[in-house]
């Protein structure tokens, strides 16, 4: 994904969270909020960090799975049934056929050692006196929760989880990509200047007035529409147990996806500008509404667990 699309999806996870109702997790869900947004100018650059400093995108922004013959049934991790990946993902043949994972691969590693890192900062925070000069800052804790949000978007971009080389040929993975930042920058006001949104009065991207029509027959709409539908719950799938299971779990079914987009027999090779949204099962808007849709709540889920987590040990 491209900056202003993983900053727009961290800002939807907050707001995710504060519209939904959290019952037990409500006390730790209002803490994260107002922490999120006494630091949100932050997001832009930080949740790009990934890809304009760090830059591991061959191996830590990706998971790639491989279909193969060898007549074992692939073993798959299960979602939480309100995912759009796991509806649209829970008939696919791919599912009877094993699979291999691209050496070097590992996103979900990454995910759950930043996860890790968040909590461990936060609590070396707490623990040491104020003005001390190892202690973590309020903006080294808000910039890696930013980056863990970039992580766990990028698991959910179907061609970072299928080996076959979409960025080649005419770069159909950019494309994708393009198209759903395109719309964030055509629907939202940015303070380019200073690589961030303008906001709104509860502290979220503002709509651009001058598009408010037309945003609503916009793919970003639809996204809104189907979250507001979807009750949001703190679990993340049966027998995930923690980050690196759950990113495990989200990675096979963006696999799924990709070949659920673009069949079997399609690759750099043969898929082109003019034929690219029109070789699967699914359409290119269903395809942005699941992919959007999962990452908001995913990023909302694995930012409202490790939050818990540290304000728990916080209370002793």
């Amino acid at each position: 994904m491209k900056q202003y699309s993983h900053a727009w999806l961290a800002f939807m996870a907050i707001k995710r969270l504060e519209d939904s109702d959290l019952k037990k997790a409500k006390k730790y869900g209002d803490s994260l909020i107002k922490w999120f947004k006494d630091h949100k100018d932050g997001v832009c650059q930080g949740a790009w960090y990934p890809d304009l400093i760090i830059k591991d995108m061959s191996s830590s922004h990706v998971l790639k799975f491989t279909p193969v013959n060898n007549g074992e049934k692939g073993k798959f991790r299960k979602l939480p049934s309100a995912y759009l990946l796991h509806e649209h993902c829970k008939d696919s043949d791919l599912r009877k056929r094993s699979y291999e994972i691209d050496k070097d691969t590992n996103l979900p590693d990454r995910c759950e050692a930043i996860a890790q890192s968040v909590i461990d900062n936060l609590k070396m925070q707490e623990s040491e006196e104020k003005g001390s000069p190892i202690a973590p800052t309020d903006n080294h804790v808000a910039t890696l929760l930013f980056i863990l949000s970039h992580y766990v978007a990028d698991a959910h971009v179907p061609f970072h989880c299928d080996s076959r080389q979409f960025s080649e040929g005419d770069d159909i993975h950019g494309k994708l990509e393009k198209a759903w930042d395109d719309a964030i920058k055509k629907y939202y006001r940015l303070d380019k200047e200073n690589e961030r949104f303008f906001y709104n009065p509860d502290g979220y991207p503002l709509l651009d007035k001058d598009n408010k029509e037309k945003y609503k027959e916009s793919f970003l709409k639809k996204v809104e529409d189907h979250l507001k539908k979807r009750k949001f719950a703190l679990t993340w799938g049966t027998g995930n147990g923690n980050v690196w299971d759950f990113m495990s779990a989200v990675c096979q079914h963006s696999y799924l996806l990709s070949y659920l987009f673009i069949r079997q027999g399609y690759d750099h090779t043969n898929v082109t500008s003019k034929n690219w949204k029109k070789l699967g099962l699914i359409s290119f808007e269903d395809l942005n509404v699941a992919v959007l849709s999962d990452a908001i709540e995913s990023i909302a889920k694995v930012y409202l667990r490790i939050w818990r987590k540290y304000k728990r040990w916080e209370k002793g």
